[in-house]
């Protein structure tokens, strides 16, 4: 199972899965119409099997064809990681030169990555043409060819403020006042004066102010120079239109990639499913067929099902059967929630993360069809039921959620447990009050109802029974809820879990 994985790699993976999603929300602001072209940019979820995917950006924009590199950071600079002796692992593969890198600033609340509302952009190009002036960090590891951070020099303000003043030595700021202080100025120094009037024969590299007087600045969050020539605007990129079918036969794998992927989310081209799989004939690379595959079969077309099928069933690469679960996963169609529980059920895939994945998928990662859960909840294959449990959302409906409270009722010692814990997945108001109609409409108290009504949060529960002479039999477990305790935190939980395990 995928999440057996360290937390720091989870929480590196998690401030990447924020940044790019608040790259897209700032995309669309802007009049573009952003997708994941990297699959899974957008999540943090970890699966073990995994396709060796082609260097793609992670975002692509339907309308006008750009393509976007998302880096979220702790700490706002232009950096990228490179293996400089891997040509297939540089900084830019997979990168043209108008395609974009935004780079975005990432803080964390409580464990959860808080992206900046602003990300910094810059064009590949600009990059490329500025590579002299960066540097190379230490390697990663020891390994030959390890990735290394490449960082371009950068002026990161510490807080916000306006723009005084910029030269060519200097760029001048007025921070903003801290609370019982005044405002107070700051210089950055942009090339030695020496270097400005042409008395060394070797100056030091130049930065280029990236900012105007009177303009204001986020602190962490804003970029003021560097030493790529400009800070990329948005306006242009607009103007562009994409014609995905012109891309459909290009020699480039990460273009056609790009076509197919798109064709799905743009209505004018749905009728156009004879180009997919004329596609479909005559494309060799596995990972772009895949594509064809998944966008013929998300526009209707049974060759296109039969292919994804063909693959499925019969192929030896368990990585590619994988990507065709993740593909079912975005078809949301009723064929796809078909053959996502024949997955779920059918031996060939016991003991395989394929079932994980497939009723990962029927959940709020993908179909939303809570109901096609309820059987794996207590799964034999504990894997299975965990990522069926974890798949409710806080939109599961009435009749779900009676089903699972059904389930604490009967006392199964299998299925009661998960379908508490699945209650407190999906948190919503619907389940507090439907556990409450439940209790009081038995005449004896319910260990799991109670114990289920005791593990949601502790304000909602307070709230919704002010009054009540439940509240009173409830209230020793409200102090352990999440919430009403700092040792009931999740960080903190996993923190203690992990402290208690040092034993020896």
């Amino acid at each position: 199972m995928g999440f057996k994985a360290d937390t720091s790699f989870l929480r590196f993976l998690s401030m990447g899965a924020a940044g790019a999603r608040q790259a897209m929300t700032y995309l669309r602001s802007k009049g573009f119409e952003p997708i994941e072209l990297e699959r899974y940019c957008t999540s943090n979820k970890i699966w073990a099997t995994k396709v060796k995917r082609l260097r793609l950006p992670d975002l692509l924009c339907v309308r006008t064809g750009l393509r976007v590199e998302v880096r979220a950071k702790s700490d706002l600079r232009i950096r990228m990681s490179d293996a400089p002796t891997n040509p297939a692992r540089r900084w830019d593969g997979g990168l043209r030169d108008d395609d974009l890198v935004a780079f975005i600033t990432c803080s964390e609340d409580n464990g959860t990555p808080v992206p900046a509302a602003t990300p910094v952009f810059f064009a590949t190009g600009d990059l490329r043409a500025s590579e002299g002036t960066s540097k190379l960090g230490q390697a990663k590891s020891a390994a030959e060819g390890a990735e290394r951070d490449r960082t371009w020099p950068a002026i990161v303000p510490s807080k916000s403020g306006v723009v005084q003043e910029v030269d060519a030595v200097r760029l001048r700021v007025l921070m903003d006042a801290e609370a019982g202080r005044q405002p107070r100025s700051q210089s950055y120094q942009l090339q030695k004066l020496e270097d400005a009037i042409g008395l060394n024969e070797s100056p030091s590299e130049r930065k280029i102010a990236y900012v105007a007087v009177g303009e204001r600045f986020v602190g962490g969050a804003s970029i003021l120079a560097g030493t790529p020539r400009q800070q990329t605007g948005l306006g242009p990129y607009l103007q562009n239109t994409y014609d995905p079918l012109a891309d459909l036969a290009s020699p480039s794998d990460v273009d056609r990639y790009a076509a197919v992927k798109s064709l799905p989310y743009r209505p004018d081209l749905h009728g156009r499913v004879a180009a997919i799989e004329q596609r479909l004939e005559v494309e060799t690379e596995d990972r772009v067929l895949l594509e064809v595959a998944g966008a013929g079969t998300a526009l209707g077309s049974q060759k296109s099902g039969d292919r994804l099928e063909r693959i499925l069933w019969h192929h030896e690469r368990a990585d590619l059967q994988m990507e065709v679960v993740l593909i079912l996963t975005e078809v949301r169609n009723a064929n796809a929630r078909g053959l996502l529980s024949r997955i779920a059920t059918d031996r060939h895939f016991c003991g395989q993360e394929v079932r994980q994945a497939a009723v990962w998928g029927m959940g709020k990662a993908g179909l939303h069809q809570y109901g096609d859960l309820l059987p794996f909840i207590a799964d034999q294959d504990r894997d299975v039921a965990l990522h069926a449990v974890a798949g409710f959302g806080v939109d599961t409906p009435a009749e779900v959620v009676d089903h699972l409270i059904a389930d604490l009722v009967a006392g199964d010692p299998q299925r009661a447990p998960a379908a508490s814990e699945a209650l407190r997945v999906i948190g919503s108001d619907l389940v507090l009050r439907q556990l409450i109609a439940a209790q009081r409409g038995r005449n004896s108290a319910d260990a799991w109802l109670l114990a289920t009504i005791g593990r949601l949060p502790a304000a909602k529960v307070r709230a919704a029974l002010a009054g009540d002479a439940l509240l009173r039999r409830l209230a020793p477990m409200l102090l352990l809820s999440d919430g009403a305790s700092w040792m009931a935190n999740d960080a903190v939980d996993v923190d203690l879990k992990f402290l208690l395990k040092q034993n020896i």
